[in-house]
């Protein structure tokens, strides 16, 4: 079954601006390792990208994947205008394969019962042992691969890569370095993210789905909120609401933490439950078809304190104020300078922050916001801001002498300003 997320037309054009960015450059081909940009460019979608997987860009031609041999049905599935490469993890010599090998062709040996004895094996399922009795690892397969790749495309130097992320290991980008004679490598990072940073309007239609299931998994989770309350039951019914409600699983885990672990910046629930007077601190993103729309809220637990009408004015006040700035052709450290502004009126100059939201879009695990660091709605930012840009907007107010807040929301970047996508009450919120 053939599953293309956009029409080809919408690949193609994609592609076409990374060669037009290629020219501008003076490059011949790019290889493309993020797992956001590989999707981009083709729509694959899967988790394969744990193991060595680059998408080959030339100039002229059919792009080239290359991948572990074993996941050639999903890319036949998914991304069939694409050229497939695929290596076998351990070098052939090791490997006794028949001369002719299809995928579950029935030997001709039988049993004592004259049934079939078995199925052929296919070369997908060797290669699953990458080390050495030494303990190294075996990198002539994909490198061989990935050469050969390139030579077959007419890709001579010079050439770009993606050395800022993270998903080819060091001993194989040395290997390509070493054994690519006449190749001059480039470094090309943020080449792919910055052209897909404008989602188009196929892609804007996945990230208002995403946005509806945000909405909802952050119900979920406030109304299985309370004192005595499972960190884990309200996990629990963000996950069931994320599936039913028609998302997938996110880049990121959803963030569930009570007054105990507020301050472990990346952590999620633990094996605690909820008391009266804590404070439940929630953040996550729906994901759809990769496109995610985070967003956060603060919960008070049994009961609030009374300086938290005044200091979620000022939290919500400093987003709402960020969001009005926000437009095209507005730089994105402007938008930080109006949010930091309206803390500094409420008595909170010295609580700064190094962004006030950040980009996103398509992202696979460990990240909603896309491999590497995120580009920021940041301090002293001239980044300018287009329509069709999507951020994860957020006002931060933990652990202030005013109190405590947390709002964020996922907003696009609109022809004449900007539009909230994520729609959860942000006003005081107790359970």
């Amino acid at each position: 079954m053939k599953t293309p997320i956009f029409p080809r037309e919408e690949y193609e054009r994609r592609v076409e601006a990374v060669r037009a960015e290629l020219d501008r450059r003076g490059l011949n081909a790019i290889l493309v390792s993020s797992p956001e940009n590989i999707y981009y460019l083709t729509g694959l979608d899967h988790q394969g990208y744990f193991a060595y997987h680059v998408l080959i860009v030339p100039k002229q031609g059919t792009p080239v994947l290359v991948t572990r041999a074993m996941e050639r049905a999903v890319v036949r599935d998914q991304v069939p205008h694409i050229r497939h490469v695929g290596f076998s993890d351990q070098p052939k010599e090791r490997l006794e394969l028949p001369e002719r090998h299809d995928d579950a062709v029935v030997l001709a040996t039988t049993d004592a019962s004259g049934r079939a004895a078995g199925l052929r094996p296919w070369d997908m399922s060797f290669g699953v042992d990458t080390r050495e009795p030494d303990g190294s690892v075996d990198v002539s397969a994909p490198t061989k691969a990935t050469l050969d790749a390139l030579r077959e495309a007419g890709a001579s130097g010079p050439i770009g890569s993606e050395e800022s992320v993270p998903y080819v290991s060091f001993s194989i980008a040395c290997e390509l370095r070493r054994q690519a004679r006449g190749i001059e490598w480039r470094d090309a990072s943020g080449l792919v993210d910055d052209l897909r940073i404008v989602q188009s309007p196929l892609e804007l239609e996945r990230t208002r789905q995403a946005a509806v299931v945000s909405d909802s998994m952050m119900l979920a989770a406030i109304a299985a909120a309370g004192p005595g309350v499972a960190t884990h039951d309200v996990m629990g019914a963000i996950y069931d609401t994320m599936f039913r409600r028609g998302g997938t699983y996110p880049g990121f885990v959803p963030l569930v933490r009570s007054t105990r672990t507020i301050e472990h910046e990346h952590g999620t629930w633990q094996d605690d439950r909820l008391s009266s007077r804590d404070l439940l601190f929630l953040e996550m993103a729906g994901c759809v078809r990769r496109y995610h729309a985070p967003m956060g809220r603060l919960v008070f637990v049994g009961k609030a304190p009374r300086k938290a009408e005044a200091i979620n004015a000022v939290c919500r006040g400093a987003m709402e104020t960020a969001a009005k700035e926000i437009g095209p052709g507005v730089k994105a450290g402007q938008v930080y300078r109006v949010w930091q502004e309206r803390l500094d009126r409420a008595g909170l100059s010295g609580y700064a922050r190094h962004h006030c939201g950040y980009s996103v879009g398509i992202g696979f695990p460990p990240s909603w916001s896309g491999s590497g660091v995120p580009v920021g709605l940041r301090n002293g930012s001239e980044m300018v801001l287009r329509e069709g840009m999507v951020f994860h907007l957020m006002s931060w107010l933990l652990r202030t002498a005013k109190g405590d807040s947390f709002l964020s929301d996922t907003i696009v970047v609109t022809r004449n300003g900007s539009e909230f996508l994520t729609t959860v009450d942000r006003g005081v919120l107790v359970r």
